[in-house]
């Protein structure tokens, strides 16, 4: 006869699935900033002074920072000469489009730990329930065959 599981270790298994979820959401919907993330690079207004051609150069623009005009080569060519350009500085002596950096929340890599982790909990439920259920015998046990003698 089977002996019933007692309703206590589903509500376990829900409790533990709540709480990851929960954990799941706060950790996706904390800022970035909070968890020590650096601020993403503002968008800023530059001239194109000179053009390259494609192949062959890159643009080199001009913004205004801090009151100082700065110079920089633009990674990326073909624009007119006298164009505004919405830039963003990396620190080095090239500047990127603005339209080439990412927006937007770094949720990738939060994720991708949050997920690991949950596999890895998982697993460990797996081998957990492997190591620890009762062995059970088979419902119905199989009977030898006797031969018959005619």
């Amino acid at each position: 006869m089977a002996v019933p599981r007692s309703p206590d270790r589903w509500v376990f298994i829900l409790l533990v699935v709540g709480l990851v979820g929960i954990g799941v959401a706060v950790a996706l919907l904390v800022p970035a900033k909070v968890l020590g993330a650096e601020e993403p690079p503002r968008p800023v207004a530059a001239t194109v002074v000179e053009t390259g051609a494609c192949g062959q150069g890159m643009d080199t623009v001009e913004w205004d920072a801090g009151g100082q005009k700065k110079q920089a080569k633009l990674d990326g060519c073909g624009h007119s000469k006298g164009e505004t350009v919405e830039i963003v500085t990396t620190g080095n002596d090239m500047v990127s489009s603005a339209s080439s950096v990412p927006s937007g929340l770094p949720v990738g890599r939060r994720l991708t730990a949050l997920l690991l982790c949950m596999a890895a909990l998982a697993g460990g439920f797996y081998a957990f329930l492997f190591r620890y259920a009762p062995l059970r015998a088979p419902a119905v046990l199989p009977t030898p065959r006797q031969e018959r003698v005619s």
